[in-house]
């Protein structure tokens, strides 16, 4: 039997979903309104319905839609996205006046890329499509084509084209790329890379910089859930991912407010925490999860920054990254927050909490603001911990005071421990490129970064015997370790960024 590397074994996780959708030459009989011309035979068929929009502030000449996306775009076509980055056009159809189409496509057809097409044929806009529906007739709604959408595409063929063709196993994209992507990648971010490319920055260069953070993200999640014994489902992953994906395109598609659209962005990165959960087999538990959201924001945000350095105009990206991160942490660790304290009765106090660190961190205009932001939630954490209204213990004795005090302290002195050997540990994740996603490189390199992590919660976890020993239960103390530990270990994409 052929031995799998570890660094490979790591990558079936993250690239081990196969995309190909069974295009055959062929054409379909069931034309829909906008004269789509289907290149599959198959009587399967499930419908795509979707938009181009005027969201956003690129440029449509470069495939980044835009203001000026709907008057350009004439035709819509969805591809399926191949193990070396090609695409083979599944179906062509035709934009109405509005910018609507519709086509049929094959049941169950993963990991598509949809793109809208000017009158000669170049690309305005384009958006990933995670998966058709697998009922025939069923319609499916596409992520409306915007400038945040088709940069999101636009990274995911970049890492199609950089990663995937040198891996002869499967050789496909897999549902977490994409889940990266579409998490990360907000208002914000968007805006500042559309805002350095209008100042003249290269935007192949910084969809590459995008690319390279999100295949480092990924991995490191998934190299943190499988070092912590838990194994991932790919397909079920893939299959919960699209159901988030397709609730997250049906708001969008309803044209909302921006608000609603933030909220609904919230909702898609819970979703995915929750598919994240559920596809796992073995022990993964809400520390576990939060510490490998933690090591996946951080190591995205240094990878982007490290890689933008080099590239002019591009100073305001590294925060629109930081901003981004943060909020979608913020919805991570509020979740695991609410595990760990279900039927606590602090639990209504931490997510007071948590309310007022999303919106902290949504109003931040610098590194600081977050910074502060995450410091006064801890603060208010673990504030919770020691007597009054929402305290995790009741009536507490001296002793029991006294140990959960020197705990806090204890937490404190880890705390900056893990902050330095983080800072330490991203200095080499910052020289990572595509290329090291291939090599045993990648692993030792991002393993540092997960071990820092699992020192921390081990650290906790060494104080449970003292309390245990003064009368507190093993689940409380678990409880309030573990709580601990997600609190201080989470939302270090405040780290100190490498321009400052």
């Amino acid at each position: 039997m052929k031995k799998t590397s570890p660094t490979r074994s790591i990558l079936a996780i993250i690239l081990g979903l196969s995309v190909a959708a069974g295009c055959a030459s062929g054409a379909d009989d069931g034309k829909t309104s906008g004269n789509d011309t289907s290149k599959d035979g198959s009587s399967a068929l499930s419908t795509v319905n979707g938009h181009v929009t005027a969201q956003g502030s690129g440029k449509a000449e470069l495939g980044f839609a835009g203001s000026a996306a709907i008057d350009l775009a004439k035709t819509v076509t969805i591809s399926a996205l191949g193990a070396t980055g090609q695409l083979t056009a599944i179906v062509e159809t035709t934009l109405d006046a509005t910018g609507f189409f519709s086509a049929k496509i094959p049941i169950d057809a993963k990991l598509l890329i949809v793109q809208a097409l000017d009158a000669s044929g170049h690309i305005v806009g384009s958006s990933i499509l995670e998966a058709a529906s697998k009922v025939a007739g069923q319609v499916t709604l596409a992520t409306p084509i915007s400038t945040e959408s088709s940069i999101e595409a636009q990274a995911l063929l970049d890492i199609a084209g950089s990663v995937t063709g040198a891996i002869s196993a499967n050789g496909s994209l897999n549902a977490s790329l994409a889940a990266t992507l579409r998490s990360l990648v907000d208002a914000n971010l968007t805006g500042a890379i559309t805002a350095a490319i209008s100042a003249g920055a290269d935007a192949q260069a910084i969809v590459h910089a995008l690319a390279k953070a999100t295949v480092v993200a990924a991995h490191t999640q998934a190299l943190a859930i499988t070092n912590s014994g838990a194994k991932l489902d790919a397909n079920a992953f893939a299959d919960l991912e699209a159901k988030a994906a397709l609730a997250l395109n049906g708001v969008l598609d309803a044209k909302v407010s921006a608000n609603a659209a933030a909220n609904a962005a919230a909702q898609f990165s819970a979703d995915l925490d929750a598919a994240l959960k559920a596809a796992a087999t073995g022990s993964l538990s809400a520390e576990v999860a939060a510490l490998a959201h933690a090591a996946a924001n951080l190591t995205f945000h240094s990878s982007l920054e490290a890689s933008l350095l080099g590239i002019p105009l591009t100073q305001a990206i590294p925060f629109a990254a930081l901003k981004s991160a943060a909020s979608v942490e913020a919805t991570q660790v509020t979740n695991a927050i609410a595990d760990i304290l279900k039927g606590s009765n602090a639990l209504d106090a931490a997510i007071e909490a948590t309310t007022k660190l999303t919106a902290s961190i949504s109003a931040a205009t610098n590194a600081g603001d977050i910074a502060k932001a995450r410091t006064d939630f801890a603060s208010a954490i673990t504030g919770s911990l020691s007597g009054g209204v929402g305290s995790l213990l009741a009536n507490l004795t001296g002793n029991v005071q006294a140990t959960l005090d020197g705990l806090l302290d204890t937490s404190s002195i880890l705390n900056g421990r893990l902050d330095a050997t983080l800072k330490a540990a991203l200095n080499a994740v910052a020289k990572i490129d595509l290329k090291d996603v291939l090599s045993g490189n990648l692993d030792a390199t991002l393993q540092s970064v997960i071990d820092a992590f699992t020192s921390f919660a081990r650290g906790l976890d060494l104080k449970i015997p003292e309390l245990t020993a003064l009368g507190v239960s093993l689940d409380q103390a678990k409880v309030i370790t573990d709580l601990i530990t997600v609190v201080q270990g989470a939302l270090k994409s405040t780290l100190p960024m490498i321009r400052q």
